[in-house]
């Protein structure tokens, strides 16, 4: 009987840890804000990565590289072929 009892309030204590919308920032899991930035393809090749941007090939060593250049640019990319 003890450990149906202690069962049910590991069930509990999981449902309210992991469902969003009893936290206080459920709000935004809900309702994410518009994402208006623009979207740039990157491609994993043997040697680094390299994209397209407004018709200009673009080429990295790392994906730190990638990362920093998106956030410089204000812009989203989509890793392909990782």
């Amino acid at each position: 009987m003890k450990l149906k009892v202690e069962w049910d309030a590991i069930r509990t204590r999981i449902e309210t840890a992991l469902h969003a919308v009893n936290l206080r920032d459920g709000a935004d899991y809900r309702d994410p804000l518009p994402d208006n930035r623009e979207w740039v393809v990157i491609y994993r090749t043997a040697h680094g990565y390299c994209g397209m941007y407004r018709g200009m090939p673009v080429t990295f060593e790392d994906r730190l590289e990638v990362d920093l250049w998106a956030d410089d640019m204000d812009l989203r990319p989509y890793f392909m072929g990782l």
